[in-house]
């Protein structure tokens, strides 16, 4: 069913998948539905997201809701990412923790019959993408808050019970092993599977080794933590999307992937997701999450961030050119890990 969604009419696939949502949602919400709106998102290089309106005729769920559906695309940017059903089971979770999120629907393991698992969630509404965040003028208002907003989103996140019900399957480092082991064994698996030589990383790894800090009481990290995951409006934040990355680990690993030069957006004199210095961003998390921030695990953690994201495109283009997923954005994903490998030489260098 998945190639032959790939080669028929765009129209009809997308019927049928409208087909599929509406006997899904009655069954869920006990009511009859009918969806509109139905349409593909932008973004999204290893899941797929649509946009979609379900009026539902009666019950507990009678109304109009704006919804989105995340379902999987066909493989995975590295060994790292989880099933639908855990990422719905972290959004439950941290959606009544209090965290800012979309507010959680339905999953599906299969809703099309061809064995791709799914779920649907709020529609938050404002702006994703990095680029319009770090440069529109009508969002200067929320760059200026957004470090000290961030701040406190992540420390509510790393509140968050690893015991909680639904997080008893996340990746977490093995008894006796510190998160910064788990993640460099994780990254050498990832690095093996592409099959091809990147001196620069295997140069990373060493160091990652070499350079390793004492362990850390493993708490929730959301694993992408970023400005693109982001939803923003003019007062700021409104939302912490996409958790397939979710796990048990360092909780500096999201301060510092926040931080990474990628998720700058060209403004790198601004490290936090280019839209604000450190400062303001560090002292709101230490705040609220009655934690320190150390400065010099953050920068171990972004030679890491820099590692597993130059791995993740590499793996974007493993899946191009294995014929898993034939698209021209993970084709150009592959294209920038170069980027991340002279970013990595310069943080090793000091």
């Amino acid at each position: 069913r998945t190639m032959q969604d790939q080669t028929t009419d765009p129209a009809a696939a997308v019927a049928r998948l409208g087909a599929d949502l509406e006997r899904f949602i009655a069954e869920q919400a006990g009511a009859a539905a009918r969806v509109s709106g139905l349409k593909p998102l932008a973004g999204g290089a290893s899941q797929e997201a649509w946009a979609l309106d379900a009026e539902i005729a009666g019950g507990a769920f009678a109304g109009r809701h704006a919804l989105v559906l995340r379902r999987d695309m066909g493989g995975a940017l590295s060994s790292a990412v989880i099933g639908r059903d855990q990422e719905f089971a972290v959004l439950r979770a941290v959606h009544a923790a209090g965290v800012r999120v979309p507010r959680p629907y339905w999953y599906a393991p299969d809703l099309s019959g061809n064995g791709r698992a799914a779920f649907l969630m709020e529609r938050l509404s404002g702006e994703t993408i990095g680029r319009r965040i770090v440069q529109d003028p009508a969002l200067a208002g929320a760059r200026a808050v957004l470090p000290e907003q961030l701040g406190d989103a992540l420390a509510t996140i790393h509140r968050v019970d690893p015991a909680t019900p639904g997080l008893e399957s996340l990746h977490r480092p093995a008894p006796g092993q510190s998160a910064e082991e788990a993640t460099i064994a994780r990254m050498e698996l990832d690095l093996r599977a592409i099959d091809e030589p990147h001196p620069a990383l295997e140069l990373g790894l060493h160091w990652l080794r070499a350079h390793r800090p004492a362990p850390a009481t493993p708490v929730l990290v959301h694993g992408d933590f970023r400005v693109g995951n982001f939803m923003v409006g003019p007062e700021g934040l409104r939302g912490v999307l996409d958790w397939e990355n979710a796990h048990l680990g360092d909780p500096h690993a999201d301060l510092a992937w926040c931080c990474v030069r990628a998720w700058r957006f060209g403004q790198d004199d601004l490290p936090v997701g280019g839209v604000g210095p450190r400062a303001p961003f560090y002292a709101a998390y230490e705040r609220a999450s009655g934690r320190r921030v150390d400065p010099a695990r953050v920068f171990y953690w972004e030679v890491m961030g820099n590692m597993q994201w130059a791995l993740g495109a590499l793996g974007q283009a493993r899946r191009h050119l294995s014929g898993q997923e034939r698209s021209i954005e993970p084709a150009s994903l592959g294209r920038i890990a170069a980027e991340m490998e002279l970013e990595l030489l310069d943080l090793m260098q000091g």
